[in-house]
């Protein structure tokens, strides 16, 4: 294990995210962690467990193949943020640690992920492992190895979860502006992309981390810290370039808090690839209506956008004033209009059940849907609104008495207006949906014939994103069931 000065230490990452529905997700950011190790002189494997017939025969056989010093484990969702059709993934998380232990009794267990930036300390005790990262990811955990190795008291690292003398202790995440100072994360070299792309997915990329909106309910303040802390545009081309040339790829979605705030980097990005030539197909489902110039559209197409997501949430000013959505149903009107005139399609998101919403703001949502499924756009609904520790929404929810003031929150609660009814929502919902193919609400992408339908579409070559068949793929499903 020595290397120099320091230990080099075999190391086995796992992605423990097995969700496919209404597409399965690249894991990002366990190749970033990958990349960063590897940097520091560490012998890594990756196994994402996604695609994985018996998760736990592939776990077993990795850790025993890789005898690792260190197990690290990526947990994305401690949920999936549905109050019609929940699952909750922390009892899998838990059950896989319980496999990998066994496999490799001597190893150190350090977990991490974007669950753990929601709640480090209640999912810390949950799985009942050594250490935690919170927040990023990279040099975290590549500080802690260094401190591991040389036997250092690892407790200022900034975003680490331990065991303390007085319980569970928790170093907030440090503010490294710095995400050009990280390796690349190279995805291709410790993923199978394709098989994420025969399956409807597109690969993610990164322009920045951080936010500087306030919505109520998000948890990307806890995840990746407030303000916004940029990637340089030509090293986000260079990534692309590199993913085009190595391993095919040709659909790219990126993934930020709000992909076009600030708008003049969000245009950098697209004058940058456009200056390397690059012939592939963009989109992103974090598009703000707050930060939309008409000169930001016509680059984005010319980069080479033909659709994206609009996280609108709703289309009533007393709802979105309440979630502190930075706009209000003026912008979502005037920004459904300008996108459509640059001529990109648009998947409209909403949410119904936060505060203030009533029958009447839910219908003034309902309507503007329909004038857009009128003009070809699709819609995606989800029915209630998850209670994140830490987040205004929690707040607000412990005010109301929604959940008690110690609940840790790992046990999924919901926030739902008390002026709405959750079953007549759903009937309402669901007349909607009969009447217009080409809205979705969140428990229709639970169908079971949903990923088949997506990776027919891929085998096809149908051009994504596969939401613009979202009208077919509602026919289908529903002359099915």
């Amino acid at each position: 294990m020595k290397r120099g000065s320091s230990a080099r230490a075999r190391v086995l990452l796992v992605s423990a995210n097995r969700e496919r529905q209404p597409m399965p997700v690249v894991p990002n950011g366990v190749a970033c962690v990958a990349s960063a190790l590897d940097a520091a002189g560490h012998d890594v494997r990756v196994l994402d467990l996604a695609f994985a017939r018996d998760p736990h025969a592939a776990a077993r056989e990795a850790a025993r193949a890789h005898d690792p010093d260190v197990i690290g484990i990526s947990v994305r969702n401690i949920d999936n943020s549905d109050l019609i059709a929940l699952r909750h993934y922390t009892p899998e998380a838990r059950a896989l640690l319980d496999t990998l232990r066994a496999a490799a009794p001597r190893a150190r267990v350090v977990a991490g992920g974007a669950a753990f930036g929601v709640a480090p300390e209640a999912l810390f005790e949950t799985l009942d492992v050594e250490f935690a990262v919170a927040g990023d990811g990279e040099r975290a955990t590549v500080a802690l190895l260094d401190a591991l190795a040389a036997a250092r008291d690892p407790s200022g690292i900034p975003g680490l979860v331990r065991r303390g003398s007085a319980g569970v202790a928790f170093s907030p995440p440090g503010g490294d502006a710095d995400l050009d100072a990280l390796p690349d994360a190279r995805m291709q070299r410790w993923l199978d992309l394709r098989a994420y792309q025969r399956r409807g997915a597109t690969v993610p990329i990164q322009t920045k981390r951080g936010c500087v909106f306030k919505c109520v309910y998000c948890t990307y303040l806890n995840v990746e810290g407030w303000g916004y802390r940029l990637r340089d545009p030509a090293r986000v081309a260079e990534e692309m370039a590199e993913l085009v040339r190595d391993a095919g790829v040709r659909d790219f979605d990126f993934v930020d808090s709000t992909f076009n705030a600030p708008p003049r980097h969000a245009m950098d990005v697209c004058e940058a690839i456009l200056r390397r030539g690059l012939r592939v197909h963009l989109d992103t489902s974090n598009f703000t209506p707050a930060a939309a110039p008409d000169e930001l559209l016509a680059l984005m197409r010319r980069a080479g956008f033909r659709s994206l997501g609009i996280t609108a949430e709703s289309a009533s000013d007393p709802v979105l004033a309440q979630l502190q959505k930075g706009f209000d149903a003026r912008q979502v009107r005037d920004v459904a209009e300008r996108v459509e005139r640059a001529g990109l399609g648009v998947l409209w998101i909403f949410l119904v059940g936060g505060p203030g919403e009533t029958r009447e703001t839910l219908e003034e949502t309902l309507r503007f849907a329909a004038s857009r499924l009128e003009r070809g756009d699709a819609v995606y609904l989800t029915v209630g609104l998850r209670i994140y520790p830490g987040t205004t929404l929690h707040r607000i929810a412990r005010e109301e008495g929604v959940v008690a003031p110690g609940d840790p929150l790992l046990v999924p609660r919901f926030y739902f207006s008390r002026a709405l009814g959750v079953e007549a929502t759903v009937a309402r919902l669901r007349a909607f949906a009969a009447a217009h193919p080409r809205f979705m609400f969140s428990a229709d992408s639970r169908s079971p014939l949903l990923p088949h339908l997506t990776r027919l579409a891929s085998v096809l070559h149908l051009p994504r994103p596969h939401w613009r068949y979202m009208g077919v793929f509602q026919r289908i499903s529903r002359a099915v069931s």
